[in-house]
């Protein structure tokens, strides 16, 4: 396969992901971070570890907390030849990722090459279907799912296309008959906003980071001719389940085995779960985890409800905030939302109400609350903020970090 980048300019730059460019005897045994601000170099480096057997660690380099963290704090050094970290010299690892540190401080988690290699095969059998010859990604390959898809690729033995930036026409351009493209909701819902015709029959989306709503995925697959494949995981479980198109309902993926627990949150067992986690100290998972998503089964399929954090309870009933801040971003005036649960600690008999903290311009309240009844069935009490930007990380996936927004 190739690593293929198509510069702003239209030239390329090509890695020929051999087995010979890959190995490197000086590289062996070898430890440290991977510093890559870019996805060419990031791709290239994470190949030649896996390929060499050398520990990586990769990570975010813009998370200057983070970034302070690993070098100054922990003292970690960068992977080159003969370079050795000892803080985690004796965890059986091949990459050590963290988690996207939405809200809060990122996660240390330890992956094997056993948990991508087997949880890589069910992802080709899953795509077996579609005739893929090449894909085309708009992730970066420092996060779970960016590297899945950059080992998918090579697995696959087709050539990966990608831009250090892409915009939503870039992307579109790249895109032709049996692509599999390796996007994010971000992207799904810039495509929703263009006025650009597109026909993508044949084609196939995988989308993860964060659920689709069921409006954004039908819309998107009737208005382009095209099928989305959305995949519903995280850093320490690896993949968890799948839907395609507009479907609700969430199938497990193979090998692993979901359940509902007491508190009605996901349970999973998984031999994707990553063994170790560290969080200032060692945490060990053995093969399970449970999540903070609230499910609802059907059969062996599920119903994700919303964060157990992010559950607002009105009139006897419970909605996610991840559902009301769809809502608010179908109003033309607001570019993101972000929406915090005001709990009433002086009455359990009052309902909570929602903080709305918005990005664009100022809608009309009483607009909002008519289109959030239309769609729930229920009158919501909000409280609207502005603010400057709601904040993201380099995948896209929003920043509940409610302490540090601008207000405006």
């Amino acid at each position: 396969m190739k690593l293929i980048v198509e510069n702003e300019d239209f030239t390329q730059k090509i890695y020929e992901v051999t087995e010979q460019n890959c190995k490197d005897n000086m590289l062996k045994n070898a430890s440290g971070l991977i510093e890559a601000s870019g996805k060419f170099e990031s791709a290239v480096w994470i190949f030649r570890a896996l390929g060499s057997g050398a520990k990586a660690i990769l990570y975010d380099v813009s998370h200057k907390s983070l970034s302070r963290k690993l070098k100054e704090e922990l003292k970690l050094p960068t992977l080159m030849p003969g370079s050795e970290e000892r803080i985690f010299c004796n965890i059986p690892y091949d990459i050590m990722l963290f988690t996207s540190g939405t809200t809060g401080m990122p996660s240390g988690v330890f992956k094997a090459k056993k948990h991508l290699e087997s949880e890589i095969a069910v992802l080709e059998k899953l795509v077996h279907s579609y005739n893929i010859s090449k894909m085309v990604a708009s992730v970066p390959f420092i996060h779970i799912y960016g590297i899945l898809m950059l080992n998918l690729a090579k697995k696959m033995n087709i050539d990966l296309w990608f831009r250090e930036r892409f915009l939503p026409a870039d992307l579109g351009a790249l895109i032709n008959k049996n692509t599999l493209v390796a996007t994010t909701p971000l992207y799904i819902n810039a495509f929703l906003q263009t006025r650009e015709h597109y026909d993508f029959d044949g084609a196939l989306f995988i989308s993860s980071t964060a659920p689709l709503s069921q409006e954004a995925s039908k819309e998107f697959c009737e208005r382009f001719n095209a099928n989305i494949i959305q995949l519903y995981g995280s850093t320490e479980t690896g993949g968890i389940a799948y839907r395609k198109n507009a479907d609700i309902f969430w199938q497990p993926l193979d090998n692993v085995i979901c359940k509902k627990a007491k508190d009605g949150c996901l349970h999973v067992s998984s031999p994707w779960v990553s063994d170790i986690v560290y969080e200032g100290d060692f945490r060990y998972l053995n093969g399970q985890i449970k999540t903070f998503d609230e499910v609802e089964f059907v059969a062996e399929r599920f119903e994700l409800k919303g964060r157990q954090s992010n559950i607002i309870k009105i009139g006897g009933k419970r909605f996610s905030t991840i559902q009301v801040e769809n809502i608010v971003e179908k109003h033309k005036f607001v570019k993101f939302a972000l929406i915090n649960v005001e709990k009433n600690e002086a009455s359990i008999l009052k309902d909570e109400s929602l903080v709305v903290y918005i990005e664009g311009k100022r809608p009309p309240a009483n607009e909002l609350k008519i289109l959030i009844k239309n769609e729930l069935g229920v009158n919501i009490p909000i409280k609207i903020v502005m603010i400057e930007a709601v904040p993201q990380n380099s995948i896209g996936k929003k920043i509940r970090d409610f302490k540090n927004l601008k207000l405006i």
